[in-house]
C-alpha cells in the first residue's frame, strides 16, 4: 500500500455533526459523515469545507474515523517522531522505562496515536496496528518507531496486531517483524521474575495494565490464603507468594497458561507444594470452593462485554463472578474485583459488585477505586480511554 501523500482527500461531515470534533473528541461516526471515506487517510471537515482535523478513516467500521491532530498538516515521520517521544518522555518521567521490566509506550487516542498500541518487554517491544490507514501509514511511523527503540536498547520487534481488524478489512497479524526471540522474555516487575509469550500470549503478551494491582497484592499476602481467579499465568500469584502466602490457588481454563504458572513460581524460588493448580472453568471451580476459605480473592475476568449490546448480559456474569468470589473470602478477608470491559462504565461496574455482595450475603467496605495506570492514560477529551475499574473490599 503506497503512503497517503498529502494534502489528503476531504471527509465532510453532514450539517451540524462537527459538535464533537470541537470539543477534541478524537471518533467520528458513520453516521456524521456527508459520504463514506475513499481514502484511509483524510482531512475532516465541516460542511462548509473548513478543516477540522486529520486522521485515518473506514469506509467498513461503524467508528469511520479517528482524529490524529486538530489542525490541517499533514501525518508524516515529523509528526508521528514528536508524539513516540513524547510518549516515551511520559514513561521515563513517571519511572516506568525499564530495560527489564514492561510498561506500554503508546496507548491509542491517550498519546495521540489512534489505533496504536506499542508495549516494551524488557529488550522487546510489540505493536498492535488497528485501522487501516494505520497500515496505509506504516511508512511514516514504523521506521521512525524502530530507530527510537533501536536507540533505547530494543532488539526484538513483534507484531500482534489482531483485535478490531476485521472491521477494517485488515487480517490479523502475528508475526516477528525483526531480531530473534529464543522463547518467552522474561519481565521483571518488583520482587517478581515473570514470562512472557510475545507470540502466543493474550494480547501483547501479559497484562500490564494490573502491574500495581499485583504488587498491592504481594504487600497484603503474608501468612494468607490467597485465590487468584482468571489468574492466566499467575502474575498476581507469584506476588503473593513472595509476599509471604502460606498457600496460592491459580485459577484459568488454560492449560498452557497454567503450566507456565507453574514453571515461573518454581523460577521466583517459591515452594511448589504452597501453589494449587485448579484448571476449568471458573464459574464452575468456584462454586465448588469452601466458602469463606480464602483470607485474600482476586477476580479478574475477561471482557463480558467486547460491545454495548452486551452490557445486559455481561452485567450478570460479572455478578455472578463476583458473587462467587466474595462466597469464597474468609470474614475479615480482602476482595480484589476487576472489569477490563469499556462498555461497562464506573457506575454500572460499582452496581454489579453491590449487588453481588447483597446476593451473597456479606458487607463490604470500600478500600479503594482501582483503576488503569499511567502507562495507559487516557484523555480528558476521550472518556471511551478509561476501561479499567476495579474495587479493593474489605469484607466482613
Amino acid at each position: 500500500m503506497d503512503t497517503p501523500r498529502w494534502p489528503y482527500p476531504l471527509l465532510r461531515l453532514k450539517p451540524g455533526k462537527e459538535a464533537l470534533l470541537s470539543k477534541r473528541h478524537p471518533w467520528i461516526y458513520s453516521g456524521a459523515q456527508a459520504a463514506p471515506a475513499q481514502a484511509p487517510v483524510v482531512r475532516v471537515a465541516d460542511d462548509s469545507g473548513s478543516v477540522l482535523g486529520v486522521g485515518t478513516a473506514s469506509a467498513t467500521n461503524p467508528l469511520a474515523a479517528r482524529i490524529f491532530r486538530f489542525d490541517d498538516g499533514p501525518l508524516d515521520q515529523a509528526f508521528f517522531r514528536a508524539r513516540f517521544e513524547s510518549a516515551l518522555a511520559l514513561r521515563k518521567t513517571l519511572d516506568l522505562w525499564d530495560p527489564q521490566g514492561g510498561c506500554r509506550w503508546v496507548f491509542g487516542e491517550g498519546d495521540g496515536l489512534p489505533g496504536l498500541v506499542v508495549d516494551r518487554y524488557a529488550h522487546a517491544l510489540v505493536i498492535q496496528v488497528g485501522t487501516a490507514g494505520l497500515e496505509a501509514l506504516r511508512d511514516a511511523w514504523w521506521p521512525v518507531l524502530w530507530e527510537i527503540a533501536k536507540r533505547e536498547g530494543l532488539t526484538a520487534f513483534v507484531e500482534r496486531s489482531q483485535s478490531g481488524r476485521r472491521e477494517e478489512g485488515l487480517d490479523p497479524v502475528n508475526r516477528l517483524l525483526k531480531g530473534s526471540l529464543a522463547g518467552p522474555v522474561t519481565v521483571h516487575e518488583g520482587a517478581a521474575k515473570l514470562s512472557v509469550d510475545l507470540l502466543r500470549g493474550q494480547k501483547t503478551g501479559f497484562f500490564l495494565d494490573q502491574r500495581a494491582h499485583r504488587l498491592q497484592v504481594g504487600s497484603h499476602a503474608e501468612g494468607c490464603r490467597v485465590l487468584n481467579a482468571f489468574g492466566y499465568t499467575g502474575g498476581f500469584s507469584i506476588h503473593a507468594g513472595l509476599g509471604g502466602a502460606t498457600e496460592v490457588a491459580t485459577l484459568d481454563i488454560s492449560a498452557p497458561a497454567l503450566d507456565q504458572a507453574e514453571r515461573d513460581w518454581a523460577a521466583n524460588g517459591l515452594d511448589p507444594a504452597a501453589h494449587l493448580r485448579l484448571e476449568g472453568d471458573a464459574f464452575e471451580l468456584m462454586r465448588q470452593l469452601e466458602p469463606g476459605a480464602w483470607d485474600r480473592v482476586i477476580v479478574d475476568p475477561p471482557a463480558f462485554a467486547k460491545q454495548r449490546k452486551d452490557v445486559d448480559k455481561a452485567f450478570k456474569a460479572y455478578k455472578d463472578v463476583f458473587r462467587l468470589g466474595a462466597r469464597a473470602t474468609a470474614p475479615g478477608g480482602l476482595l480484589w474485583v476487576f472489569s477490563c470491559s469499556q462498555h461497562l462504565d464506573r457506575a454500572r461496574f460499582q452496581e454489579a459488585v453491590w449487588t453481588a455482595l447483597l446476593e451473597a450475603g456479606r458487607e463490604a467496605r470500600v478500600l479503594a477505586h482501582l483503576g488503569q495506570p499511567a502507562d495507559h492514560p487516557y484523555a480528558l477529551n476521550h472518556p471511551e480511554g478509561f476501561y479499567l475499574k476495579g474495587l479493593w473490599l474489605g469484607l466482613d
